[in-house]
């Protein structure tokens, strides 16, 4: 036991006040008793002065502090990583990483005996989950790596032994899939803060992989797993070669050929015979991984399996790897829109977005600007039939569209009345300034144009030009016009209000809408900006400005670009194309095996609202045909269901059906997705010491290697491990119910006795 003092403030200021509280009472409570008898006198001024004491006391704040020693058992548990990567032969003398790790343990024997005179080791065996083991095997098959998983379940036992230390034994590649993949250097973190326990790490295995044989590997592919018919798509595929030193490679995209096969049933893939989709490379070094950008053009809707494939060559060890497979969803309605303007617009540069639009694909036919203009060759090409969905002109003179005796702009009036759409921006050489009064133009632009107002193609003209900052907001018809200037549903007024105040547009063209024409939009003075016309097959559109790119750079991004989409969407007539009432998705398209993987589904009425009460069936087709019915979930108006039986590569089929009241709401959906035939950790299985040195930074340690592991283990014996728990409790003098109970008892037997007297 032992009496501590803690003051309430600095021993001298506590002196002070004691002193004073004392003095106050021996000088100023003597004075108005001294007409009492003896007895009663000393027994008022010892009950004060016992009061001024105890606040003495309390300011002093004492307490009592008892020590006890208690032996707990300690313990030290070695994580041992059992994965199929720890079989890589890249240990000395080519052993296993797995036999390494065994060869450690068996060089540190001697030291690991004697430590178990002092606390308890536990060996435990981890891949996908921990298991304790009495005597680690050589075999290493494990399908994955979870670190985290193991860290964490580490974390949350209560074995009822006080643990010592972790040692981590791995080669550092965490390789798992949900839900064991959790981040190890979070457990770690989570491990260090709630447990105070250093984890140790040894690293197994090396991430240079170039002496492990000739291995080409396609490692991801990314494309847009949607997109529209005609739409040329970029395919972006990472490769990894190993071992492949001056041996020449091909790349090559590969298609489904769907033709006879039922839904259900997969196709077999073929090489696409486009020169986009296949590259050659002869790698100079054992280990590059190059990035190639391929293209496909989607010209049939449907969903199609396109695979990534590097031809196998003669010596390499494994092809599983070489190919990688996915789905992409080709849709009706791919616009393709045609582009021309010179360059070094700002525009340009935005217009220019709509390519990251899946189902808008834009060509810019770029032309030098002024008398220039005209010497660019824009061939017929453009103007054919079906080929193009939707024209811009941007500041481009009609004469430029004019060669020898061929006027393209014939052709494009014939592609207006097939059905074409045709926008027109502001430029200095745009509508009449531009001579398009004189062509068929004139008769399906929205706006006035005059001969007159045509300027030389090298000239410049402001008398046609508004040179100032103009809002621009929507008119009542540009409101009512819902699809086209309804760039926010939330709060589409208030939008367009803080861009026209934040984001002017820095000028504009003069323009008359013709009587039959809309305005969508004009700037705060009235003066037409957005005029558009629906005659006949064609729609048309003239924009009197060429700096909508404001809005983007002043952060309506994605109002910008929702805007464009939706003119060119309205251009084409597509803004009222729906899809199917019943619809299933699975997003992404391709998983790794034992993967959990989420189907979402639903229905919708004809006004695209969701069925509420709709009732689903979920039918799954497995790659060897066994058929399983899942049972569907609610995701708020969505229907969902989870598959994990995902143990085998290959296509998986998915059927979904909705009723209402009985009645089929539509068609069944079907989707697909696909289980990669790759093994995680023997495809990629290099070492990441970086990992590891990380899990033993956060938790307050250095990593440790192989050869020094017995040394690590000696150290620990001479630290002087000790099995005692020292617990310290300490009991408060001052702050409790005693000390305020003697307090009020003397105050309550003062004014007792102060009352009997008279004195109060």
């Amino acid at each position: 036991m032992e009496l501590i003092v803690e003051p309430v403030w600095p021993w001298p200021i506590v002196a002070i006040v004691g002193i004073g509280l004392v003095a106050v009472v021996l000088l100023t409570y003597p004075p108005r008793v001294r007409h009492l008898a003896t007895f009663r006198r000393r027994l008022l001024i010892g009950l004060r002065l016992f009061t001024a004491l105890l606040l003495c006391f309390a300011m002093l704040r004492p307490a009592l502090r008892f020590t006890e020693t208690d032996t707990q058992s300690a313990e030290l548990v070695i994580l041992l990583d059992k994965s199929a990567s720890m079989s890589t032969p890249d240990g000395p003398g080519g052993i296993t990483r797995r036999e390494f790790v065994l060869k450690t343990l068996a060089d540190a024997s001697p030291m690991l005996e004697q430590l178990t005179e002092n606390v308890d080791l536990r060996l435990i065996d981890f891949a996908e989950q921990p298991v304790p083991v009495e005597s680690p095997e050589e075999s290493a098959d494990g399908d994955f790596t979870a670190i985290g998983s193991a860290l964490d379940e580490l974390r949350r036992e209560d074995t009822g032994k006080r643990l010592i230390g972790v040692v981590l034994m791995s080669d550092g590649a965490q390789r798992a899939v949900a839900p064991n993949d959790i981040d190890p250097r979070t457990a770690a973190v989570r491990f260090a803060e709630q447990l105070g326990v250093p984890i140790h790490t040894v690293t197994y295995g090396t991430s240079d992989l170039s002496t492990a044989g000739l291995d080409l590997v396609v490692e991801e592919m990314l494309i847009d797993p949607i997109t529209f018919e005609k739409k040329t798509v970029p395919v972006r595929v990472q490769v990894r070669l190993l071992g492949a030193a001056g041996r020449p490679m091909k790349l090559q995209l590969l298609k489904e050929d769907r033709r006879g096969k039922r839904t259900g049933e997969s196709g077999e893939l073929r090489s696409i015979p486009l020169r986009e989709a296949w590259k050659e490379y002869t790698p100079r070094t054992n280990d590059e991984t190059i990035d190639f950008d391929l293209e496909l053009i989607a010209e049939e809707p449907g969903e199609y399996k396109i695979a990534a494939e590097v031809v196998p060559i003669d010596g390499e060890l494994k092809h599983t790897n070489n190919r990688l497979e996915t789905l992409l969803t080709v849709r009706k309605g791919g616009l393709k829109v045609a582009y021309f303007d010179v360059v070094g617009r700002n525009e340009s540069k935005f217009i220019m977005k709509l390519n990251e639009t899946a189902n808008i694909q834009l060509d810019w036919q770029v032309l030098l600007p002024g008398p220039l203009a005209s010497q660019t060759e824009i061939t017929p090409e453009w103007f054919e039939p079906g080929e193009y969905d939707v024209f811009i002109i941007g500041d481009v003179p009609a004469s430029a569209f004019r060669k020898g005796n061929t006027d393209l702009l014939e052709k494009l009036a014939d592609r207006l009345e097939d059905g074409a759409g045709l926008m027109m921006i502001g430029g200095q050489h745009s509508f009449g300034a531009g001579g398009y009064a004189e062509t068929r133009l004139a008769d399906f632009l929205p706006v006035v144009m005059r001969a007159d107002e045509r300027i030389p193609d090298d000239a410049v003209d402001n008398d046609q030009q508004l040179v100032r900052r103009l809002p621009m907001l929507p008119t009542r018809a540009g409101v009512s016009l819902h699809y086209v200037m309804n760039i926010d549903p939330r709060d589409n007024s208030g939008t367009w209000a803080r861009m026209s105040s934040k984001a002017p547009l820095l000028g504009a063209n003069r323009i008359t809408p013709k009587e039959s024409a809309s305005v969508l939009a004009e700037s705060t003075d009235r003066i037409p900006l957005l005029v558009v016309t629906d005659a006949g097959s064609a729609r048309s559109v003239a924009m009197a400005t060429d700096s909508t790119w404001t809005w983007h750079m002043h952060g309506f991004q994605e109002e910008h670009q929702r805007f464009w989409q939706q003119m060119i969407l309205w251009l084409a007539r597509k803004e009222l194309e729906g899809d199917q009432p019943v619809w299933v998705l699975v997003d992404p398209r391709n998983f790794s095996p034992q993967s959990a993987v989420s189907i979402t589904f639903g229905a919708r009425d004809e006004a695209r609202r969701p069925i509420s009460n709709a009732e689903f069936k979920v039918t799954l087709t497995k790659p060897d045909g066994e058929v399983r019915q899942l049972t569907p979930g609610r995701d708020g108006d969505n229907g969902l269901s989870v598959f994990e039986e995902t143990d085998l590569p290959g296509d998986y089929w998915v059927t979904v059906t909705a009723t209402k009241s009985g009645k089929a709401v539509g068609p069944p959906a079907t989707t697909r997705f696909i289980i990669d035939p790759r093994d995680i950790e023997r495809d990629n299985p290099a070492a990441d010491p970086d990992l590891m040195e990380e899990i033993a930074s956060v938790t307050g340690t250095l990593p440790v290697t192989a050869e020094l592991f017995p040394s690590f283990i000696e150290n620990l014996l001479e630290s002087g491990l000790t099995t005692e728990l020292t617990q310290h409790t300490q009991v408060n003098l001052w702050d409790g119910w005693p000390l305020l109970l003697l307090f009020v008892l003397m105050m309550s037997t003062e004014w007792f006795v102060r009352k009997r007297r008279g004195l109060v």
